[in-house]
């Protein structure tokens, strides 16, 4: 039998990230930095069997250009339960490769352009806005995640695929159980089980009534929609709106909620965002790097491949570390830094390769609306209790922060953020 060579061994023998709990401490981050520095591709040993662990910025985005050779159609992430792989597979976005990932990107790459959501940023300045004056109006201190940055991504998203705003918080609510990693254990599955199937059952539904009276939204288009001569199946619209529900409401708020902490901790930066508006563009993508939302992704091998300096077998199953990647210093220069006017800025926030986030472009739009609304209405902010992070090695953020935000004057001096985008940075 070949040796898997090299080993993964800057964390030591306990340091297994299929362990969600891992994260909610910054020891990570150091291991990974001696991992980038030794070996930026290396055999990692876990509870579950081990994979190799890309820590490195060259080699990650390499796998993520590779989908022949490396697939996500075995599971895109860690402690994903093989039945449900295979139901998904060639059928959900994340999950399917070649020309069944073209056909379902197709259907739906149409919603997520720049052009069309432009008309969604009035809406989303608009609840924002009057979320942030109800809570600057209370005048004390408030959960972040809770109770603002969780919204942006539901008003957007839920909007767009047509679910009533009567229903928000109850899918809101089943999604998060759905993808819930705080607890292991056959109850915990069984509970993530149960709350997947519901909201399977609950577009299942949205999907019936949208065939039988369409309107203008994301779940009436893909009921019409044809592709390569033939409609999609119900099962390919119930599996991608769930899927579209798990890398929409959960990564925003992690980034929007990281910045806010950034900003609280460094309060010289978000004065400078406020008094230069044209910081704006490259400060949403510094906010993506910085903060790296995805924790991880994973493929399995086809065939036997190099990866950087790994000989990887058929077979053997690759993880992506995003958040290292994003701090990989052959890259980024002082990485550690938040540094708004970071050029240029080649992070792997949105992941790579065919698998690209499809809502790249929403989230740029929720975070600049964001920066903007926050640029009227607070001049400061500071932290005021728990700074909680989430129990995950699949999404990287805060469970909960609270923060105190000093409203803006009418003396802050600084022009909000609404001038003309930067013409030198992403859309």
């Amino acid at each position: 039998m070949l040796t898997r060579t090299p080993v993964f061994t800057a964390g030591g023998s306990d340091f297994d990230p299929t362990d969600p709990h891992l994260f909610t401490t910054d020891r990570h981050l150091e291991v990974w930095r001696q991992a980038r520095s030794r070996h930026p591709v290396a055999w990692q040993e876990s509870a579950d069997g081990g994979f190799w662990s890309v820590t490195g910025h060259r080699a990650g985005s390499e796998l993520l250009r590779r989908p022949t050779e490396f697939t996500s159609t075995l599971g895109m992430r860690l402690g994903s339960s093989p039945q449900a792989v295979r139901a998904a597979a060639g059928r959900m976005l994340v999950v399917a490769d070649g020309t069944a990932h073209r056909r379902l990107r197709t259907a739906h790459s149409a919603w997520f352009t720049p052009r069309a959501l432009a008309g969604l940023r009035a809406d989303l300045l608009r609840l924002l806005d009057a979320r942030l004056a109800e809570l600057l109006d209370r005048g004390t201190p408030f959960d972040v995640v809770g109770e603002l940055t969780a919204l942006l991504p539901a008003w957007a998203l839920l909007g767009m695929m047509g679910v009533p705003a009567a229903d928000w918080d109850h899918l809101v609510g089943l999604t998060l159980r759905a993808f819930d990693d705080d607890e292991r254990g056959p109850e915990a599955a069984a509970a993530r089980t149960e709350a997947h199937t519901e909201v399977f059952l609950y577009f299942g539904d949205l999907l019936d009534r949208r065939r039988a009276a369409p309107g203008d939204d994301m779940v009436s288009a893909l009921a019409q929609a044809v592709v390569d001569g033939r409609p999609l199946t119900d099962e390919e619209i119930v599996l991608n709106c769930d899927g579209l529900m798990n890398g929409g409401l959960e990564t925003t708020p992690h980034a929007a909620s990281g910045a806010m902490l950034a900003f609280a901790r460094h309060p010289d930066t978000w004065r400078r965002l406020r008094h230069t508006p044209e910081l704006a563009d490259r400060a949403v993508e510094e906010i993506l790097r910085y903060t790296s939302p995805p924790m991880h992704a994973m493929r399995t091998a086809t065939v036997d491949a190099t990866l950087g300096d790994a000989t990887i077998r058929a077979g053997d199953r690759v993880v992506v570390w995003f958040p290292s990647c994003n701090a990989d210093d052959t890259v980024f220069a002082e990485p550690g830094r938040f540094l708004l006017d970071r050029w240029p800025n080649p992070h792997l926030g949105f992941g790579g390769g065919p698998h690209y986030c499809i809502g790249a472009a929403l989230a740029r739009l929720e975070l600049r609306c964001l920066l903007e609304t926050l640029a009227r209405r607070v001049e400061a902010f500071e932290v005021a209790g728990a700074v909680v992070r989430q129990p995950s090695n699949f999404l990287n953020g805060l469970r909960r922060l609270d923060l105190a935000l000093t409203p803006a004057g009418t003396a802050a001096g600084a022009d909000p953020l609404t001038g003309p985008r930067h013409s030198g940075t992403p859309r």
